[in-house]
Protein backbone atom coordinates (compact mmCIF):
# COMPACT_ATOMS: atom_id res chain seq x y z
CA UNK A 1 0.00 0.00 0.00
CA UNK A 2 1.06 3.36 -0.97
CA UNK A 3 2.07 5.87 2.15
CA UNK A 4 -0.52 8.53 2.16
CA UNK A 5 1.55 12.12 2.16
CA UNK A 6 0.24 15.25 3.55
CA UNK A 7 1.28 18.62 2.25
CA UNK A 8 1.30 21.00 5.75
CA UNK A 9 1.06 24.75 3.92
CA UNK A 10 2.51 27.47 6.43
CA UNK A 11 2.62 30.75 5.70
CA UNK A 12 6.61 31.43 6.24
CA UNK A 13 9.31 31.21 8.90
CA UNK A 14 10.66 33.83 8.35
CA UNK A 15 8.16 36.19 9.94
CA UNK A 16 9.70 39.16 11.55
CA UNK A 17 7.61 38.46 15.33
CA UNK A 18 9.76 35.84 16.66
CA UNK A 19 7.95 35.18 19.04
CA UNK A 20 4.78 34.69 17.22
CA UNK A 21 6.70 32.45 14.96
CA UNK A 22 7.66 30.44 17.49
CA UNK A 23 4.38 29.73 18.88
CA UNK A 24 3.07 28.77 15.11
CA UNK A 25 6.10 26.75 14.87
CA UNK A 26 4.64 24.65 18.18
CA UNK A 27 1.31 24.04 16.42
CA UNK A 28 2.89 23.02 13.19
CA UNK A 29 4.93 20.38 14.36
CA UNK A 30 2.58 18.72 16.48
CA UNK A 31 0.24 18.15 13.05
CA UNK A 32 3.65 17.04 11.57
CA UNK A 33 4.10 14.97 14.85
CA UNK A 34 -0.04 13.51 14.72
CA UNK A 35 0.35 12.97 10.80
CA UNK A 36 3.55 10.82 11.33
CA UNK A 37 1.81 8.82 14.18
CA UNK A 38 -1.12 7.88 12.48
CA UNK A 39 1.37 6.72 9.34
CA UNK A 40 0.90 9.57 7.04
CA UNK A 41 3.74 11.01 5.52
CA UNK A 42 3.95 14.74 6.34
CA UNK A 43 5.57 17.09 3.87
CA UNK A 44 5.74 20.92 5.23
CA UNK A 45 5.65 23.82 3.01
CA UNK A 46 6.73 27.40 4.13
CA UNK A 47 4.70 28.42 1.06
CA UNK A 48 5.83 32.00 1.23
CA UNK A 49 9.91 31.14 1.62
CA UNK A 50 10.04 28.81 -1.85
CA UNK A 51 9.95 29.21 -5.56
CA UNK A 52 6.58 28.08 -7.57
CA UNK A 53 8.56 25.13 -8.31
CA UNK A 54 8.71 23.55 -5.24
CA UNK A 55 5.09 24.59 -4.45
CA UNK A 56 4.64 22.42 -7.38
CA UNK A 57 6.54 19.88 -6.38
CA UNK A 58 5.33 19.64 -3.13
CA UNK A 59 1.57 19.52 -4.19
CA UNK A 60 2.26 16.96 -7.24
CA UNK A 61 3.40 14.65 -4.28
CA UNK A 62 0.81 15.34 -1.90
CA UNK A 63 -2.47 13.33 -1.64
CA UNK A 64 -4.23 15.91 1.28
CA UNK A 65 -3.38 19.19 2.08
CA UNK A 66 -3.75 20.84 5.83
CA UNK A 67 -3.24 24.44 6.29
CA UNK A 68 -2.09 26.12 8.96
CA UNK A 69 -2.83 29.41 11.09
CA UNK A 70 -1.14 32.36 11.01
CA UNK A 71 -1.08 36.37 10.44
CA UNK A 72 -4.65 37.95 9.61
CA UNK A 73 -5.66 37.95 6.09
CA UNK A 74 -4.53 40.35 3.52
CA UNK A 75 -7.92 42.40 2.81
CA UNK A 76 -7.58 42.71 -0.18
CA UNK A 77 -8.12 39.16 -1.48
CA UNK A 78 -11.48 39.29 -0.06
CA UNK A 79 -12.58 43.60 -0.46
CA UNK A 80 -12.30 44.38 3.31
CA UNK A 81 -10.67 47.73 4.53
CA UNK A 82 -7.13 47.98 4.96
CA UNK A 83 -7.67 49.48 8.39
CA UNK A 84 -9.46 47.97 11.28
CA UNK A 85 -8.91 47.23 15.12
CA UNK A 86 -6.34 45.51 15.88
CA UNK A 87 -4.59 45.17 12.34
CA UNK A 88 -2.48 41.82 12.41
CA UNK A 89 0.81 41.82 10.06
CA UNK A 90 -0.05 40.03 6.34
CA UNK A 91 1.88 37.53 4.58
CA UNK A 92 0.21 38.84 1.24
CA UNK A 93 2.42 36.43 -1.21
CA UNK A 94 1.39 33.40 1.32
CA UNK A 95 -2.15 34.43 1.29
CA UNK A 96 -1.98 35.00 -2.89
CA UNK A 97 -0.48 31.59 -2.93
CA UNK A 98 -2.26 29.45 -0.78
CA UNK A 99 -5.44 30.52 -2.03
CA UNK A 100 -4.19 29.81 -5.75
CA UNK A 101 -3.33 26.03 -4.21
CA UNK A 102 -6.84 25.52 -2.47
CA UNK A 103 -8.33 26.31 -6.24
CA UNK A 104 -5.87 23.89 -7.75
CA UNK A 105 -6.91 21.27 -5.67
CA UNK A 106 -10.59 22.36 -6.01
CA UNK A 107 -10.13 21.05 -9.88
CA UNK A 108 -8.48 18.25 -8.97
CA UNK A 109 -10.29 17.50 -6.11
CA UNK A 110 -7.89 16.86 -4.00
CA UNK A 111 -8.60 17.15 -0.14
CA UNK A 112 -8.15 20.30 1.63
CA UNK A 113 -8.47 20.89 5.46
CA UNK A 114 -8.09 24.20 6.93
CA UNK A 115 -7.21 25.58 10.30
CA UNK A 116 -8.18 28.82 11.92
CA UNK A 117 -6.31 31.09 9.30
CA UNK A 118 -6.55 28.37 6.97
CA UNK A 119 -10.43 28.08 7.34
CA UNK A 120 -10.41 31.89 6.55
CA UNK A 121 -8.50 31.26 3.74
CA UNK A 122 -10.48 28.27 2.34
CA UNK A 123 -13.40 30.79 2.27
CA UNK A 124 -11.55 33.57 1.09
CA UNK A 125 -10.47 31.66 -2.10
CA UNK A 126 -14.32 30.42 -2.91
CA UNK A 127 -15.65 34.13 -2.88
CA UNK A 128 -16.20 34.73 0.78
CA UNK A 129 -15.80 37.52 3.14
CA UNK A 130 -14.28 37.82 6.60
CA UNK A 131 -15.19 39.59 10.26
CA UNK A 132 -12.05 41.83 10.60
CA UNK A 133 -12.48 41.89 14.19
CA UNK A 134 -14.52 40.33 16.59
CA UNK A 135 -15.83 43.13 18.82
CA UNK A 136 -17.04 40.04 21.40
CA UNK A 137 -13.15 38.75 20.64
CA UNK A 138 -12.80 38.19 24.14
CA UNK A 139 -15.03 35.49 23.90
CA UNK A 140 -12.72 33.58 21.47
CA UNK A 141 -8.93 34.59 22.27
CA UNK A 142 -7.45 36.22 25.51
CA UNK A 143 -7.02 39.96 25.01
CA UNK A 144 -3.54 41.73 23.72
CA UNK A 145 -1.40 41.81 26.67
CA UNK A 146 0.53 38.64 28.75
CA UNK A 147 -1.76 36.03 27.50
CA UNK A 148 -1.78 36.92 23.72
CA UNK A 149 -0.19 33.15 22.80
CA UNK A 150 -2.59 31.10 24.98
CA UNK A 151 -5.75 29.53 24.05
CA UNK A 152 -9.23 30.11 25.29
CA UNK A 153 -11.39 27.07 25.79
CA UNK A 154 -15.29 27.40 24.62
CA UNK A 155 -18.07 25.03 23.38
CA UNK A 156 -19.16 24.43 19.48
CA UNK A 157 -21.66 22.85 18.43
CA UNK A 158 -21.55 21.05 14.81
CA UNK A 159 -23.93 19.92 12.02
CA UNK A 160 -24.24 15.96 12.40
CA UNK A 161 -24.03 15.50 9.06
CA UNK A 162 -20.67 17.52 8.56
CA UNK A 163 -17.44 15.95 8.30
CA UNK A 164 -16.20 17.72 11.56
CA UNK A 165 -19.60 16.61 12.79
CA UNK A 166 -19.25 12.65 12.18
CA UNK A 167 -15.68 13.06 13.52
CA UNK A 168 -16.09 14.88 16.48
CA UNK A 169 -19.85 14.29 17.46
CA UNK A 170 -22.27 17.64 17.05
CA UNK A 171 -21.72 19.28 20.56
CA UNK A 172 -17.30 19.46 21.63
CA UNK A 173 -17.14 20.97 25.09
CA UNK A 174 -13.93 22.81 25.28
CA UNK A 175 -12.47 23.56 21.82
CA UNK A 176 -9.20 25.75 21.74
CA UNK A 177 -9.58 29.22 20.32
CA UNK A 178 -7.39 32.39 19.74
CA UNK A 179 -8.68 34.42 16.95
CA UNK A 180 -10.15 37.58 15.98
CA UNK A 181 -11.10 37.64 12.64
CA UNK A 182 -13.82 34.83 11.69
CA UNK A 183 -16.20 33.89 8.65
CA UNK A 184 -18.68 36.42 7.68
CA UNK A 185 -20.03 35.84 4.01
CA UNK A 186 -19.80 32.29 3.49
CA UNK A 187 -17.73 31.67 0.26
CA UNK A 188 -19.56 30.22 -3.20
CA UNK A 189 -20.69 26.03 -2.61
CA UNK A 190 -20.20 26.57 1.35
CA UNK A 191 -21.95 26.18 3.97
CA UNK A 192 -21.52 26.88 7.72
CA UNK A 193 -21.55 23.57 9.91
CA UNK A 194 -20.22 24.65 13.03
CA UNK A 195 -20.96 27.84 15.46
CA UNK A 196 -20.02 28.61 18.99
CA UNK A 197 -22.57 29.85 21.46
CA UNK A 198 -22.52 33.27 20.24
CA UNK A 199 -23.02 32.47 16.57
CA UNK A 200 -19.38 33.10 15.96
CA UNK A 201 -18.38 30.65 12.25
CA UNK A 202 -16.28 27.32 13.91
CA UNK A 203 -16.54 25.09 11.38
CA UNK A 204 -17.34 25.24 6.89
CA UNK A 205 -17.47 22.73 4.60
CA UNK A 206 -17.69 22.41 0.85
CA UNK A 207 -21.25 20.74 -0.83
CA UNK A 208 -19.48 19.20 -3.12
CA UNK A 209 -15.64 19.26 -2.68
CA UNK A 210 -13.63 17.20 -0.16
CA UNK A 211 -12.45 21.01 1.37
CA UNK A 212 -13.77 21.55 4.94
CA UNK A 213 -11.76 23.80 8.06
CA UNK A 214 -12.49 24.75 11.35
CA UNK A 215 -11.96 28.00 13.03
CA UNK A 216 -10.17 26.67 16.31
CA UNK A 217 -7.08 24.92 16.71
CA UNK A 218 -7.29 21.08 17.41
CA UNK A 219 -3.47 21.33 17.60
CA UNK A 220 -3.18 23.47 20.53
CA UNK A 221 -1.25 21.71 23.69
CA UNK A 222 -4.72 21.42 25.43
CA UNK A 223 -6.75 20.07 23.17
CA UNK A 224 -8.33 16.97 23.74
CA UNK A 225 -5.60 13.95 22.49
CA UNK A 226 -7.62 12.32 19.89
CA UNK A 227 -9.38 15.52 17.99
CA UNK A 228 -6.60 16.23 15.45
CA UNK A 229 -6.02 13.14 14.72
CA UNK A 230 -9.44 12.46 14.30
CA UNK A 231 -10.07 15.12 11.92
CA UNK A 232 -6.77 14.42 9.63
CA UNK A 233 -8.36 10.51 9.78
CA UNK A 234 -11.29 12.56 8.43
CA UNK A 235 -9.21 14.14 5.31
CA UNK A 236 -7.63 11.29 4.24
CA UNK A 237 -10.94 9.54 4.18
CA UNK A 238 -12.33 11.95 1.49
CA UNK A 239 -9.94 11.44 -1.16
CA UNK A 240 -11.64 10.55 -4.09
Amino acid sequence: MQPVHVLVVEATMLHPDKKFTAALETLTQQVVASASEMGYEPQRLPIADVSEEVIDAAYRAADAIVIMGGDDVDPALYGGETDYPERGHHVTLADERTVALIGRAASDTKPVFGICRGMQLLNVAHGGTLIQHLENSGDHRFPPGPRWDEFLPHPVDLEADSVVGKALGTRVAAIESSHHQAVAEPGEGLRVVGRADDGVVEAIEHETLPQFGVQWHPEAPNSDADELSKLLRALVALRA
